[in-house]
């Protein structure tokens, strides 16, 4: 028998890089943009000028403005995300509630004119952007569903009998203190978790337990 020989990964060729290289221009412009001229006001026309491209290599990448404004959550706050959960706390759910809110919104804090715009558009989007959006957002409230429920099984906290309840909450105490950030003249991070973490536990006693 021949021995069991390891694929090595296929490395990207020189047209795979530019389209990457493309996108990642593209996303730089709109970044620049959408804070100088607004989402609304800014065309894919000048989006395209503006990172040196034709308008139909822009369309390759992006079928319409939604889109873009898409893969700046999915690469940016999906990023943060990520590192946020990769790097949690193993137990204590305060210190890990306190951790993932620390990780978004100081991405937001570094990005906070930007993500004044991000915010503001993302929450309205329809058609199949606004659906993705839809779907990363229940995704991140899955993740702290089951930190509430894990919470509870290892009697950390008091029983709960509906995680998710808790957790819509947690979100309208996250949109609560996102949005009084991003209005601020510099996004106070620990300010914001900490009035998250009161207005938690002021409403659900049993995570004081």
């Amino acid at each position: 028998m021949k021995p069991d020989m390891q694929t090595e990964p296929a490395k990207p060729n020189r047209r795979d890089l530019q389209k990457e290289e493309t996108r990642r221009l593209i996303l730089q412009s709109a970044y620049a943009l959408f804070q100088q001229h607004g989402y609304e006001a800014t065309t894919m026309r000048q989006l395209a000028a503006h990172c040196g491209v034709g308008l139909g290599t822009l369309f390759k990448h992006f079928p319409d403005k939604p889109a873009i404004l898409v893969a700046t959550f999915e690469d940016d706050i999906g990023t943060a995300l990520t590192s946020a959960f990769n790097s949690l706390p193993k137990k204590n759910l305060h210190k890990q509630l306190r951790h993932v809110l620390s990780g978004i919104y100081s991405y937001y804090a570094k990005n906070q004119a930007f993500s004044q715009v991000l915010v503001k558009e993302s929450l309205f989007l329809t058609g199949a952007a606004g659906q993705i959006i839809h779907a990363q957002t229940m995704a991140f409230l899955e993740q702290i569903s089951a930190l509430f429920a894990a919470a509870a099984h290892r009697d950390e906290i008091a029983p709960i009998t509906d995680p998710m309840e808790v957790t819509l909450s947690f979100w309208s105490f996250y949109l609560l203190g996102l949005t009084v950030g991003l209005r601020e003249t510099s996004f106070d991070v620990a300010s914001q978790v900490d009035l998250v973490s009161t207005l938690l536990q002021a409403h659900y006693p049993l995570l004081k337990k």
